[in-house]
């Protein structure tokens, strides 16, 4: 029974296949390296633009005890030679969530992973999917897509990969295919969210809170969104099947060929072995599934998509979700009276969910205390290393801010196209000017505090025609945040998802620019015919 569970490290790479990069005179600069340069030239930034007298015009807001502070003009900061070392704590300190999270989520499926449950199953699915394998690619796009359009699928995603990606090996395709069936899945669907709440959910409600005389709503422009979801995700879809078929039939033909043995070694470590799905595994298996499935259910606000506020003062703005929760707390205490209820939480409660989920997996596999601590740290430390980039990624957030260029260049770009006389143009140009406003905040509700209050206060650009560019700004921002955070270097999610896949930058480059390019095209064209519609359809 002790062969049942072989321990060893299933993260860590096979130390006998040569790494094609080191094969290599030129080396390129690691993701750490990268950012911290990127960190250094924001320092740099700051330093002219505090030398050159540049201030930035802060919006009227409250402080932390509720008081409101008046809108005023202030200098640009210019950080210091130390602040770059400062900033990638900082980002540690603000991604401590995911962070967190992501240790749990390491451990949680390294014991899952050498238990063989996963291999099993896929070795089930592939005998019985054999020779139409392919069609497996539509249903999970679809799933995780409707996921990423209503609740903002992100890092819920991450413990998916290794999911799909050995799904996609067994059955003859490349690790590629399998990290494109999430990453595009729920990436598009967050490109065209619905009722997404982080996304538009708080655009909407940033837009009403100006005072400014727009009515405007969730339902405003949903319409539309359906329909561009509904394209996007089709096309995305397409994209994978056509990539995953080409390489099935020529497995040269995969971008990452030169170490698809490699791969196959790390994703599918004795597959070639017929597993028996025993008792063991398949209660693994279900602990494994009811895991995703609490959390995924557990982190949509489905009180927001149901259009409750859950004011703690006003009880008629309950949802009946948070009724649930104060229920719980009233009527079983002893379970919890700390973690808050579904679709109120985060990821510590998600963290300590994977905890004992871990544990309960230690008990049935009988692993003992020694045995589930030496594979919980294991799968934890070899996904630290992204944690770190996660950490140094937030730094760059965090040096904007506190230098104050992210408000100067929110507010520059958001007055210069206060010329534009055509609501269609507008909408055009916001778009694009989202796209490298995201780069500079990476966070999508913190774009939409950011940047609406701007367009929609009294004067601004939304009030020339609320009817379209209420709803329609909406949706240009949800598309072109959802586009760059489909690549962008600075995202935690992009640079986990890639540590988790074993995939460098310029690969994932090369195998997304093509659909990428289609996706921007997408988003201009429907943005353009949604402005022409206007209305509460687009």
């Amino acid at each position: 029974m002790k062969n049942d569970f072989k321990i060893k490290n299933l993260f860590r790479k096979n130390k006998s296949v040569p790494n094609e990069q080191e094969k290599k005179q030129f080396k390129m600069l690691s993701a750490f390296t990268i950012l911290l340069l990127i960190i250094a030239f924001i320092i740099f930034i700051s330093w002219i633009l505090k030398w050159s007298g540049t201030t930035v015009h802060i919006s009227e807001a409250n402080d932390e005890l509720g008081n409101k502070i008046p809108a005023h003009d202030e200098k640009i900061v210019a950080l210091g030679i130390f602040d770059l070392f400062l900033a990638p704590i900082n980002g540690f300190v603000n991604g401590a969530e995911i962070i967190v999270f992501l240790v749990a989520l390491g451990g949680f499926l390294n014991i899952v992973i050498c238990s063989k449950a996963l291999e099993g199953f896929s070795q089930n699915i592939t005998t019985a999917l054999k020779g139409k394998e392919i069609w497996a690619i539509i249903p999970l796009m679809i799933f995780f897509s409707i996921i990423g359009s209503t609740e903002g699928m992100a890092e819920e995603s991450l413990g998916f990969y290794m999911i799909c990606i050995p799904l996609m090996m067994a059955a003859g395709f490349d690790k590629l295919t399998g990290f494109m069936i999430v990453l595009l899945g729920a990436g598009v669907g967050v490109m065209n969210s619905t009722v997404n709440p982080f996304a538009v959910g708080i655009a909407v409600d940033t837009i009403q809170q100006q005072n400014s005389g727009i009515e405007t709503s969730v339902g405003d422009g949903l319409v539309w969104r359906l329909i561009s979801w509904f394209i996007m995700t089709f096309t995305a879809i397409s994209f994978v099947m056509w990539y995953s078929w080409k390489v099935k039939l020529n497995p040269q033909k995969s971008i990452v060929f030169k170490t698809l043995e490699e791969d196959k070694k790390f994703f599918l470590s004795e597959a070639a072995d017929k597993i028996e799905m025993n008792w063991k595994r398949k209660l693994t298996l279900t602990i494994f599934a009811l895991t995703f499935i609490l959390m995924i259910f557990y982190m949509i606000g489905w009180d927001s998509i149901l259009g409750f506020k859950n004011d703690k003062l006003d009880e008629s703005t309950w949802g009946p979700f948070y009724k649930f929760d104060l229920w719980i707390k009233e009527n079983l205490p002893y379970l919890s009276s700390q973690a808050e209820g579904f679709g109120n939480g985060g990821f510590i409660v998600v963290s300590a969910m994977f905890l004992v989920s871990a544990i309960v997996l230690g008990f049935v596999n009988g692993l003992g205390e020694d045995g589930f601590l030496d594979q919980f740290m294991i799968g934890a430390k070899d996904l630290f290393g992204v944690c770190l980039v996660i950490a140094v990624a937030g730094g760059i957030g965090w040096s904007l801010e506190k230098s104050l260029i992210q408000q100067l260049v929110v507010s520059g770009l958001a007055s210069s196209i206060g010329g534009i006389n055509s609501s269609i143009g507008i909408l055009i140009v916001l778009f694009i000017l989202f796209i490298p406003l995201s780069l500079f905040i990476p966070s999508t509700s913190g774009f939409a505090k950011a940047i609406f209050p701007l367009l929609a206060s009294t004067g601004g650009i939304i009030t020339k025609d609320p009817e379209v560019l209420a709803s329609g700004s909406v949706t240009a921002f949800v598309m072109a945040n959802g586009f760059i955070n489909l690549f962008t270097p600075t995202s935690g999610i992009i640079m986990a998802a890639m540590g988790i896949a074993k995939i460098d930058y310029p690969k994932f480059i090369k195998l997304m620019w093509p659909i990428l390019t289609i996706l921007l095209i997408l988003s201009i064209v429907m943005i353009s015919i949604g402005g022409a519609i206007g209305g509460n359809i687009a």
